[in-house]
């Protein structure tokens, strides 16, 4: 983006500015959601016993393999989401920053905050469902406080408890913003995912047919979109500390000296 492009944004500029970052590194982002999605979509079909194509789950059947081997499938879910969620986060800023994106680099990054990504994941989601047990309101409204947890964990390298005292500063005066944003977001990631769940299974032989294809095809499909929520969500993290820290004048100063686009993310 150039230095221009560092303001203040709508909620539908911000979508917008989403797709042209993943239009402009599209190759980098699908591969990081390819090799998450892929493997987290088939491996549980040709590991867990029961879940293979076309077999029914038979419950009096379920054995000790059967809990070993979901076991394992959920450890490996939770790693590979940490590591890739974590790497996407480092590609959705260095887009945003006009860095290249290097999948390998990014991914070195997401595997040495990937434990604390995991642990801030946890904590997002135990405030939020806390808040919920209380009634709904309070329960989006932490939920959108906190919605930079896993950008701040990233971005600027802390821990979690520091992540999500953070986030809920940010958050403040800006929650319908936040809201109208991760709405627009979420609406076009479920629509495009229905569809492709739908070619998916027209691809595979017919509707309601799963097999090891159709979940491929279907996790090929839906790594089209995943990028999209990471991005969006790094955009409005950047968008509040333009509002509320004066980012984009920190980044234009930076680059009137020089130093192009590589200013420290970090708040000051």
């Amino acid at each position: 983006m150039s230095a221009a492009a560092y303001r203040a944004r709508s909620a539908t500029e911000l979508i917008d500015a989403t797709f042209q970052l993943l239009r402009r590194n599209f190759a980098q982002f699908y591969t990081l959601a390819a090799l998450l999605w892929v493997p987290l979509a088939i491996i549980p079909r040709l590991v867990v016993p029961n879940l293979q194509p076309g077999a029914p789950v038979d419950a009096s059947a379920l054995g000790t393999s059967f809990f070993i081997s979901f076991a394992v499938v959920f450890l490996l879910f939770i790693i590979l989401s940490a590591i890739f969620q974590t790497a996407m986060f480092y590609a959705s800023s260095d887009a945003y920053l006009g860095r290249a994106v290097d999948t390998a680099d990014v991914l070195r990054r997401g595997v040495r905050r990937a434990g604390t990504m995991a642990y801030g994941y946890f904590a997002q989601s135990l405030c939020v469902g806390f808040a919920f047990l209380l009634v709904i309101i309070p329960g989006i409204y932490v939920g959108l406080a906190l919605f930079a947890v896993p950008c701040v964990i990233a971005i600027e390298k802390v821990g979690v408890s520091t992540a999500l005292s953070r986030s809920w500063e940010l958050s403040k005066g800006l929650k319908g913003h936040i809201c109208v944003t991760v709405f627009l977001a979420g609406v076009i990631y479920g629509v495009g995912a229905l569809i492709v769940g739908f070619v998916a299974n027209l691809v595979a032989g017919g509707l309601g047919h799963v097999t090891v294809l159709s979940e491929t095809v279907s996790a090929l499909g839906t790594s089209l979109l995943v990028p999209v929520p990471p991005l969006a969500l790094t955009l409005l993290y950047y968008d509040a500390r333009i509002r509320k820290e004066g980012f984009d004048i920190e980044l234009m100063a930076q680059q009137v000296g020089g130093s192009g686009a590589t200013a420290n993310p970090q708040p000051a």
